[in-house]
Parts: C-alpha cells; structure tokens; sequence
C-alpha cells in the first residue's frame, strides 16, 4: 500500500505541473538503454535489438497473445481499447522471442528472461465504439504492482504541455502475422512514412481525423496482432535522441500484404485523457 500512495503522490504532483503549463517528460528515465539497437539481432532481416524497445509490452488474453502496448510508467501500460477484453489479461514485459520466455544464451547472445505481471484494471476510453466509429481507439492497463525498470524493462518517453516535434518517419515494432499469415516468434520492425489523413480515409473508407495518424509504407506494414503497439520516433531532447511514443496501432485494411496504410491513434491528442485516468486509477 505504501508504494501505491507513492505512485499516486507522484501523479499528483504531475497534475499540478499541468496545470501550472510547464512542460514534462510522465518518466524522467525513459527510453535510456546501456544497449544499441543493433544489440543482438537475431537473423538479422527486420528483428528488432534485443535490448532496443524495453518499453514493448505482449498482452496476453485468455492464454493467448493477442495485443501489443507500451510501458509508460512503473504501473501503466498504453494500447488500443479495442485490445481490452473482459476476460482474463496478463502482460508480458522484456518479451522478445516468444517462444522461449526463459533465459537462453543458445544464439550467443543472452536473452533475458521475460516476466509477467497480472492486470488488476482495464480502462478503454469512455468514447470508443468500434462498432459505431474508429476513434478514441486508446487505453490503459494497471499491474496489479510496479514492476522495476531495467535495460529489458523501461518506459518509453511521454511529452506533456508541449508541442511535439513533427516528424516524417516513424518505428513500428510488433509480434503481428507476417506475409505467410504466420504471428512472428521474434519482436519485429518496422520503418513507416506519415501521409496526409486523406488518405487513408479513402484507402480504409474511414473518417481519419486530427486525433489519428496515416502512416504507411511500400514495403512494410503493422498487422494483426500489432494493435495496441507503439508507433514512435527518436527526438532529440535537453541534449540526447530519445523515443518518444507518437501513435498507437490502431486499424488498417484486413489484407496485409507487407505494405499500404494504417491508422495510428495520435497520442498527443489524449495526453490529457491519459494523466486523468492514471490519477483516478493509481490506488486500490
């Protein structure tokens, strides 16, 4: 209980800061890494580093991986309400290939061991409805209790009462299918464009508004089992390139044939919905 009335001061104090206007990192060690994203890729292609996005997170539904998301603080994970399910959720954080969560050295690099936290509370934003419409296609998940950062395990970077910087080109990492239909056993990458939102509301038959992101690519493409993943990109700020979390995988069209478009909820749009509902969700 002491470590939750911490967690809860401290989103407090990052309310007030909001509202006094000044500006923010919601960690102040995200994204740091005594690792390069070249650390330990296995069979080279577009696996990511192993040790490169310690903020991804496996959500797993039922037994079975079904979403991706992002570590933003000690106690909550961020991905696409239409990731949140009633039935019974875990994460998987430090996850990379997911077909031998244990410690395992046979590649000659070590891979560490990724770890479990159980979902204590689900909370989709108020105004999503898939059935009725695409936006407000975001979410939090709470760990039942922090979890310790580490170069495996850390946050990616959160920017409030700022303007981010905009940028062209983004990151997209995933264990989605690929071209054979397959889920992919190792953590996988992806570089994507950003193009006008008209566009991929003519390509989705959708209405993309100022709260999505169009981003796409001809070669490569998020699919199913990426929603809830990050979409990001490394900034510079106070003096060092950092990642910054821009999008969420949100929908695209049903074939994924290893490129086109998608939609991306635009994570700067809800940054307020976000420290709300992390000031009323921090304690129980």
């Amino acid at each position: 209980m002491q470590r939750f009335i911490g967690v809860f001061a401290v989103l407090a104090c990052l309310f007030l800061a909001t509202e006094n206007g000044s500006a923010f990192l919601l960690e102040s060690e995200c994204g740091k890494s005594n690792r390069s994203e070249n650390y330990g890729l296995i069979g080279g292609g577009q696996s990511a580093g192993i040790l490169s996005n310690p903020w991804m997170v496996l959500i797993i539904i039922g037994g079975s991986p079904f979403c991706g998301g992002s570590l933003i603080t000690s106690r909550f994970v961020l991905t696409a309400a239409h990731c949140i399910s009633p039935l019974y959720t875990i994460v998987r954080l430090g996850d990379y290939l997911t077909v031998n969560p244990e410690d395992d050295c046979s590649t000659g690099i070590c891979i560490p061991r990724a770890y479990i936290k159980h979902v204590d509370k689900k909370i989709p934003h108020a105004n999503f409805n898939k059935i009725s419409n695409q936006q407000y296609d975001i979410g939090l998940l709470r760990m039942a209790d922090v979890v310790e950062f580490s170069d495996s395990v850390r946050p990616i970077c959160l920017l409030f009462n700022a303007q981010m910087e905009n940028v062209s080109l983004f990151n997209v990492t995933g264990w989605g299918k690929r071209e054979d239909g397959e889920m992919s056993r190792v953590l996988q990458k992806a570089t994507l464009s950003k193009f006008d939102r008209s566009q991929c509301s003519q390509k989705c038959e959708e209405t993309v508004d100022e709260t999505q992101i169009c981003g796409g690519s001809y070669s490569s493409d998020s699919c199913d089992g990426d929603s809830g993943g990050p979409l990001s990109a490394e900034v510079y700020y106070k003096g060092e390139f950092r990642p910054f979390l821009y999008g969420i995988v949100s929908y695209g069209k049903l074939q994924c044939t290893g490129g086109g478009l998608g939609v991306y909820t635009n994570v700067t749009s809800f940054t307020n919905w976000i420290m709300d509902a992390m000031l009323h969700n921090s304690s129980g």
